[in-house]
């Protein structure tokens, strides 16, 4: 039995499917993508919209900061309705846009898969959240480790519940054992009063730094638990996948069972858990089983990455970490 590490960088894997999804699509929060058929090249269309740091060369206020998170939350959502990955966005501050007039803020969809976890992903974008954000640094991380852990699974249901976690933590400054209560209690709502470019107040990080410095590292306790889900994508059942070893297959044994398609094996392959890492393995099925796009041999370990799809015969699934 082997075992496939797919170190090849994930970077260079084309998505065709988020390609597709942002070309014919109008999703609130994400930069539309046009063609230049011409010239035969893809473009975020930006007019109107200047990166973030642009905007605030020196320190961050608070609110701009919670809008910001707000914003972010708000597009997890909506790529969800896509059955976009939420990994595929672009988490980093200068590939943040926002409008100069409005304050509307504008997120870069990427094209290409990346194999971090999403919230591995908010987890550095918070780091560099803290290091400009305006207030006490050691408070301001305080705050965001416990706004991560609630934040980190948020869903259509819970929006509003975790946007008001932010208000509460970032700008109320609650203390975290009672954030949760005050936010559900009296939910406050900041609009985000943008300062032009040039009467921008100007911040010096040098005149502010501690003798600690800036770049602060966040402890391990920032670095939430991450849960991997299967999704049939047919019937939008999904399953966490909790177990050393996950077996997917048409037997009602099977812990995925999937009774109502004929071309699934009785005992057609498994999902391994090892370490932190997940394998996706064939048990010499009748009708295969494949990777993104990819047929794997019987009994060998395919390891699997957030976003991957996979097929057990015809039916069609997705790996997804929360």
């Amino acid at each position: 039995m082997d075992r496939i590490d797919r170190q090849a960088p994930t970077e260079a894997v084309f998505d065709g499917i988020t390609y597709e999804m942002l070309i014919f699509n109008d999703i609130e929060g994400v930069l539309k993508l046009e063609i230049d058929e011409t010239a035969g090249e893809a473009r975020y269309i930006t007019d109107g919209y200047s990166p973030l740091p642009r905007m605030f060369p020196g320190r961050m206020p608070k609110k701009a900061v919670v809008q910001v998170l707000k914003s972010l939350l708000g597009v997890w959502v909506n790529l969800d309705e896509y059955m976009i990955p939420r990994n595929e966005l672009l988490m980093e501050l200068s590939d943040v846009f926002i409008n100069e007039e409005s304050g509307e803020i504008k997120w870069i969809c990427g094209l290409q898969k990346d194999s971090r976890s999403p919230i591995e992903k908010l987890r550095l974008f918070m780091t560099e959240l803290v290091n400009v954000m305006e207030g006490n640094p050691e408070k301001n991380q305080e705050n965001m480790i416990t706004l991560l852990k609630y934040v980190k699974g948020v869903k259509q249901d819970n929006l509003d519940q975790c946007r008001e976690m932010a208000d509460a933590l970032l700008l109320q400054d609650i203390a975290a054992d009672s954030a949760e209560a005050a936010a559900a209690e009296n939910p406050v709502s900041f609009g985000l009063e943008m300062p032009g470019t040039d009467n921008a107040p100007e911040f010096s990080y040098e005149e502010e730094t501690s003798e600690d410095g800036l770049d602060i590292m966040l402890p391990d306790a920032f670095a939430a638990r991450e849960i991997a889900y299967i999704i049939r994508i047919r019937t939008g059942d999904e399953m966490a996948v909790v177990l050393d070893e996950t077996l997917i297959g048409k037997s009602p044994d099977a812990d995925f069972c999937i009774p109502d398609n004929r071309a699934v094996s009785r005992h057609h392959a498994s999902i391994l858990m090892d370490e932190g890492e997940y394998y996706l393995v064939d048990h010499n099925s009748t009708n295969s089983t494949y990777l993104n796009g990819m047929r794997l041999d019987p009994g060998d370990e395919y390891r699997l990455c957030h976003g991957d799809g996979f097929v057990l015969a015809d039916e069609p699934f997705q790996f997804m970490i929360r």
